[in-house]
């Protein structure tokens, strides 16, 4: 057999070289792979702890809609006196009640002194804390 030409040891490290960074290459592929799936598990615990707090939100915003109509309605308000309550509670101006409902605002503005004084509070701020007062203090 004799001595290899050089050509031929040539070709043979280029195609152990090739070798060499095809398994590397590969390697990579595969780590990556793994690491994509890993995201997209990370991914998809993210939407799924996602819509579990959104359909928790949807149902306590229920809940406090039902809290405050009950209030309402123990407070034996009218149905303009809740609607002025309500929109007083979202933070609209009595200028802005009006508007949205077609009357004077000198009519909003008895409305809302009528609820206060059924709801014995003294204003829309004290109106809103009633209500939610409660709230930023539940967590204690």
């Amino acid at each position: 057999m004799g001595t290899l030409n050089p050509h031929v040891m040539v070709e043979m490290v280029m195609g152990i070289i090739a070798f060499i960074a095809l398994a590397v290459a590969m390697n990579s592929i595969f780590h990556q792979s793994r690491q994509l799936d890993q995201v997209n598990q990370n991914l998809n615990e993210a939407q799924q702890a996602l819509d579990d707090a959104t359909t928790q939100a949807l149902k306590l915003r229920g809940e406090f809609s039902k809290l405050i109509q009950s209030q309402l309605e123990e407070w034996q308000l009218t149905p303009s006196e809740k609607e002025v309550a309500l929109l007083l509670l979202k933070g609209l101006s009595l200028e802005e009640i009006a508007q949205i409902r077609n009357t004077k605002e000198k009519t909003v503005r008895q409305q809302a002194s009528n609820l206060y004084k059924k709801a014995s509070v003294s204003g829309r701020h004290e109106l809103t804390a009633f209500f939610f007062e409660d709230l930023l203090f539940q967590a204690d």
